[in-house]
């Protein structure tokens, strides 16, 4: 069941690299025993992470929740809801040099199948659903992403185009900066990074917001300077493993909040959507490009 409430496992493993060392130890002891979290004190989780109570109120504070019994009765409820008495072993994402190929394929297909889960069950709906709504109605729709990102993007283009959307995904970064120029009010522009720093990113969508286009980003961090450009936040939660971390890690949580935008926008643009569909129903896969 997905929610507009994100699992606080979740976010305190979004957050964690982000948090100053003293807050990212008490991350670090959550998250090593949720369960057992759930029903000690917060004196006993400072000892725990080897700090002091007032960075574990901090540390609740940092990821906007009420105080420490929030911390408590979210993980709680969390662990109620997965129907698990204690926290289970998994195999980590690690790879190490003499590891089996059998392993590999279980580290990749774990951190992965997290990703997707993690990104749907933090997925704030009510931000999807207003972007949705504005790239139903865009006279025209730009996707700017760079690098690892722009398969993700070429993707989205692809399959709004079959349901005649107007999109274009610009992967090169003066295109996606001189078409982000010309946008007017009644456009969308959304914006791929999964550091939410890539530069040339957010001079396209800072462009396109300045535009008075519809700004929708997606990225893993909600607080990056990406974010700060949109009017519409979307955020994955990606799980990297050794030797596969950052963009190339966060294909498949970003495709998957683009096919449920792409699905969303559909069922919004249900008559013109299912003809356009039909009209290219006959189409060859290999001549359409999807």
């Amino acid at each position: 069941m997905y929610t507009t409430s994100p699992s606080v496992l979740v976010m305190i493993d979004a957050e964690l690299s982000r948090l100053p060392d003293a807050l990212r130890s008490v991350g670090k002891a959550v998250l090593n025993d949720p369960l057992a979290t759930a029903t000690m004190s917060m004196n006993a989780l400072a000892l725990r992470s080897h700090t002091t109570p007032e960075t574990v109120a901090r540390f609740c504070r940092a990821l906007g929740l009420a105080g420490f019994q929030d911390l408590r009765v979210r993980l709680a409820r969390e662990a109620k809801h997965t129907g698990t008495d204690s926290w289970p072993d998994d195999i980590g994402f690690d790879v190490s040099p003499d590891d089996s190929l059998a392993h590999i394929a279980a580290v990749v297909a774990r951190a992965d199948v997290l990703s997707l889960q993690d990104t749907a069950d933090q997925l704030d709906l009510s931000a999807l659903d207003a972007a949705a709504r504005a790239l139903a109605v865009a006279g025209r729709i730009d996707v700017y992403a760079l690098g690892g990102s722009a398969y993700a993007a070429q993707e989205m283009e692809s399959r709004m185009h079959r349901i005649g959307r107007p999109i274009w995904a610009r992967t090169e970064a003066q295109q996606a900066q001189t078409s982000a120029a010309l946008l007017t009010p009644v456009d969308a522009a959304i914006a791929l990074s999964h550091s939410g720093t890539t530069g040339q990113t957010i001079a396209a969508l800072c462009l396109a917001g300045s535009a008075g286009a519809t700004t929708i980003a997606i990225t893993d961090n909600p607080h990056s300077p990406l974010a700060g450009y949109a009017d519409h936040i979307l955020t994955t939660a990606v799980h990297g493993t050794t030797y596969r971390h950052g963009g190339p890690a966060a294909r498949h949580a970003q495709l998957l909040i683009l096919d449920t935008l792409y699905v969303r926008v559909a069922q919004l643009t249900h008559e013109h959507a299912s003809a356009c569909l039909e009209k290219t129903r006959h189409i060859p896969e290999h001549h359409r490009g999807t």
